[in-house]
């Protein structure tokens, strides 16, 4: 199980985000998904591997979740993961282009733990991950024994 869950379809955005992850704690594991159905296929697969013991589930410590993505959304994965109890406590950060209030304010209304805007500029996003990912993985305290 990965310590830290992208998904997003801009191959240069998560390529950077996946390098900012293992510079900033490189003893985490990524995973990288490219669109909303593999997203939420991934994470039925990690309730029907312990379908019994929630508790046995290593879920990752930190979810980046770009909105834009094809098949499916990122508010349907979002609204997916937090309609199952075992993912309600796990942090999902959206990650997207997006500044439109109704996009933040849905994210919310879902269950988002945050709302960051990408940042045009390289620099400035390379900043914003490796801030986001200090924050996530080092800083934040877990409900559970993760």
């Amino acid at each position: 199980m990965a310590d830290v869950v992208l998904v997003d379809d801009n191959s240069n955005d998560a390529d950077l985000a996946l390098r900012v992850v293992r510079k900033t704690s490189s003893s985490s594991t990524t995973v990288l998904l490219e669109d909303g159905e593999r997203a939420i296929e991934y994470f039925k697969q990690l309730m029907e591997d312990h379908p019994k013991d929630s508790a046995a589930l290593n879920l990752p410590k930190l979810v980046l979740l770009d909105l834009k993505l094809p098949k499916l959304d990122g508010l349907e994965v979002l609204k997916f993961l937090r309609s199952h109890d075992v993912f309600k406590t796990m942090p999902i950060v959206v990650l997207s282009s997006s500044r439109e209030i109704r996009d933040v304010k849905r994210s919310y209304e879902l269950g988002v733990n945050s709302f960051a805007v990408k940042p045009v500029q390289f620099d400035q996003y390379l900043t914003r991950i490796s801030a986001l990912v200090s924050y996530w993985l080092t800083i934040n305290e877990l409900p559970r024994g993760a």
